[in-house]
């Protein structure tokens, strides 16, 4: 019996590794790409690793100066948009779970309502809205319409964890003089840490990987996000591999950055809606 379950311990663990290794193998090999020279990458015959690595394609992307401002501009949309989506939701789900107002049941249903249509569907309304407003080619306009995809998961997610919280917590506090807003401050938020992290990590790498809309609303190239600055990096009659997948590497990194800095955090939460 107990050799029957090592063997079935030991298929389960092979199969995995396989899966994981099948989903990864783009990553691993846009990796290993990003330091191969130009001549390895356009052969006949090429080879998985890299027969004389090298940092030269890391030292061209970073010395166009183009690069720079596009990780510049990604950083500043994906920060502001994470930032505002973990305030504006905080103080959304704090009244969802302890105020009583007309339609609250029907707002709680309503979050999710954005997802239901694709992305290609309201890109020309909120081009024409962001036209109106004089914001076509700004920064911000990207962050407004983030946000307007990130605050109702943001919502929701901040909503189940606060109303595992006892209400007799909030009552004390306002027993002993707190009003809602430090009740807010003073308790919720230093007790809800976790799911606030990864409320912040999940909207950063949404405005970070989005590429539509930064496609659509911004013009310049002064403003474009890395995602959309990447695509500057294919000619028109030829496409340099090398200086593209170390683009793409660099692009992966905060991303990479951020999800191991949290992860006990996600899991955490993940964790604790099975538990409740």
């Amino acid at each position: 019996m107990k050799t029957r379950k090592k063997f079935d311990a030991i298929v389960k663990i092979l199969i995995l590794s396989g899966i994981t290794i099948l989903i990864f193998s783009p990553v691993i090999l846009t990796v290993l790409t990003s330091f191969k020279p130009m001549h390895e990458i356009i052969t006949a015959h090429p080879e998985i690793l890299p027969q004389q690595p090298t940092l030269e394609n890391y030292h061209d992307i970073f010395s166009h100066q183009e690069f720079l401002g596009y990780l510049l501009n990604s950083f500043l949309v994906a920060g502001l948009t994470a930032l505002l989506s973990t305030i504006l939701a905080s103080f959304a789900a704090y009244a969802m779970v302890w105020f009583q107002f007309p339609g609250k049941r029907v707002l709680s249903r309503t979050f999710f309502l954005t997802y239901m249509f694709p992305e290609i569907i309201l890109v020309i309304p909120l081009f024409l809205m962001c036209n109106e407003m004089k914001l076509i080619d700004n920064r911000f306009s990207l962050v407004l319409v983030y946000l307007s995809f990130s605050l109702p998961f943001s919502i929701w997610l901040l909503k189940v964890f606060f109303e595992s919280l006892t209400g007799n917590l909030i009552e004390a506090a306002m027993l002993d003089g707190c009003n809602d807003l430090q009740c807010l401050l003073k308790i919720i938020v230093p007790l809800s840490k976790p799911v606030l992290i990864t409320v912040f990590i999940l909207s950063f790498v949404m405005g970070w990987n989005e590429y539509l809309y930064a496609n659509t609303l911004i013009i310049s190239d002064s403003n474009r996000t890395i995602a959309v600055g990447l695509q500057t990096l294919i000619g028109y009659h030829q496409v340099n591999f090398g200086l593209l997948t170390a683009a793409g590497v660099i692009m992966m990194l905060p991303v990479l950055v951020f999800f191991l800095i949290v992860q006990k955090y996600i899991i955490h939460d993940l964790s604790f809606g099975q538990i409740k």
